[in-house]
């Protein structure tokens, strides 16, 4: 017998339609639109891209689909799923969840986008759907597992279900086909939080994974390949296996009439969420008062225990990071670089700026100290930044909603302008007027016929 959560799971996938969104929902699936194929044209030039990309080429096949910020370059679909989903997670620019410690569309977006190129046809309300559905779902399982990965260090395996929910519903796949689809993806689950504390290449290897797997989990469903119907409260699903006590009605309530991923977060800054709180209101502050740089002694910052632990300590290291990975994750550094530099975005991330001594100068003497009363119901908790400045001035605010919070969150014309920012980082150049003719078409994605001209435009 099939469990009543993945059965319904796999219904509400299947049978979704367009008119069934939220104006939100659709808002925000062309916000992520826009935003992951920023992150996936800079993520080109990222440390680590080029071995892949070598592996790709040199293993040939079908060309298929196109990789981002690579020119012409079709490889197989799951090539090509895997390259961009890589690559979507490779700077720290692609959306979150403030709530939870969530990627709604690193892999999702990567999976539909070489879906619609090697199929062709897939309508943008189509994809719209999808998407929105996607994100739902991921949120979905994030709400309902009890602890969360920033607690556990799991790295959210269940993230696989929602690029592969995505390609089930973009695919038009059976409620049955849909649940092989996931049973299938199940196999396909990574993560491991030990490599974001090691500032590993590997955190964004997994999106690419899950992106990979994701599509074939699909491809396989279509094809009467089966996978496990009981995938989520069987004796060995998902939650039985990895997640015991879940909170299944965050599955069921509101399915197909509420969509969370109109609560997606686009970040404004190159770095890890859990940075931005600090980031928003050490900057907000240091410019609402006129602090100059060269007369600020001291900064001390409050985060929860979580948010000292992934992004605050150990002091010294997060002071001097020694990679790419360990500064997008050390409050220190990029507070350090957004007030020297007046951003905290890709250029910020650059060798010239790694080893700036103002920089590190400046990280020293950042501070940053775990309260338990800065938890709250969210992830990102509460953030307090003092700034000590000399003459005995100083300047002090709370933070729980940065800006890109659904509380706060920015506006479509802001996520053009950060992937206009991007562009300038791709291997291969992208017009500015190329870049242009993809935010418009995104901006009018409900009447786009066939989505593969998508990256075709910026190609």
């Amino acid at each position: 017998m099939t469990d009543e959560v993945s059965r319904r799971l796999g219904e509400y996938i299947s049978k979704t339609r367009y008119e069934d969104l939220s104006p939100a929902a659709v808002a925000s699936v062309k916000r992520s639109t826009i935003d992951t194929i920023g992150a996936m044209v800079a993520g080109s030039t990222a440390p680590g891209v080029s071995a892949l990309l070598d592996l790709a080429r040199g293993w040939g096949g079908a060309e298929e689909s196109l990789v981002a910020g690579q020119g012409r370059l079709r490889l197989p679909a799951p090539m090509a799923a895997w390259c961009n989903g890589t690559m979507a997670r490779a700077l720290e620019i692609d959306d979150c969840v403030d709530f939870l410690p969530v990627h709604p569309s690193a892999s999702a977006v990567p999976a539909l986008l070489a879906l619609a190129d090697f199929r062709k046809g897939l309508s943008g309300r189509d994809y719209i759907t999808s998407l929105a559905v996607a994100h739902d779902v991921i949120i979905r399982m994030g709400l309902a597992v009890r602890k969360n990965a920033m607690e556990t260090g799991r790295n959210n395996l269940f993230k696989i279900f929602g690029p592969a929910a995505a390609v089930s519903r973009a695919m038009g796949l059976s409620p049955s086909e849909t649940q092989n689809a996931l049973g299938i993806s199940f196999s396909h689950a990574v993560g491991d939080g030990q490599c974001a504390l090691d500032g590993a290449l590997s955190l964004r290897l997994q999106q690419g994974i899950v992106a990979q797997g994701a599509l074939i989990s699909g491809l396989l469903a279509a094809r009467g390949f089966t996978g496990a119907k009981n995938f989520l409260t069987g004796k060995w699903g998902y939650f039985q296996s990895w997640e015991p006590d879940p909170r299944l009605e965050f599955l069921g309530a509101g399915l197909g009439q509420d969509f969370h991923g109109e609560k997606i977060t686009i970040k404004p800054f190159s770095s890890c969420r859990a940075t931005h709180p600090a980031l928003d209101l050490t900057i907000g502050l240091s410019r609402k008062n006129g602090i100059h740089v060269s007369s600020i002694k001291e900064i001390n910052i409050l985060t929860s225990p979580e948010m000292h632990n992934l992004v605050g300590f150990p002091q010294e290291a997060k002071a001097n990071p020694d990679s790419v990975p360990t500064a997008q994750f050390s409050i220190q550094y990029t507070v350090a670089a957004a007030l020297i530099r007046g951003d905290m975005f890709l250029k910020e991330l650059e060798p010239a700026a790694l080893s700036d001594q103002k920089i590190r100068d400046l990280a020293s003497r950042v501070r940053v100290e775990p309260d338990p009363g800065m938890r709250t119901e969210k992830v990102l908790g509460r953030t307090r930044v003092t700034i000590m400045c000399e003459n005995d001035v100083i300047v002090e605010g709370e933070i729980e909603s940065p800006l890109g919070s659904p509380e706060l969150p920015m506006t479509y014309e802001q996520c053009a302008e950060k992937f206009m920012k991007c562009l300038a980082h791709a291997t291969r150049p992208v017009a500015r007027g190329q870049g242009e003719e993809l935010i418009q078409l995104i901006d009018g994605l409900e009447d786009v016929r066939d989505v593969s001209q998508l990256l075709t435009c910026i190609s």
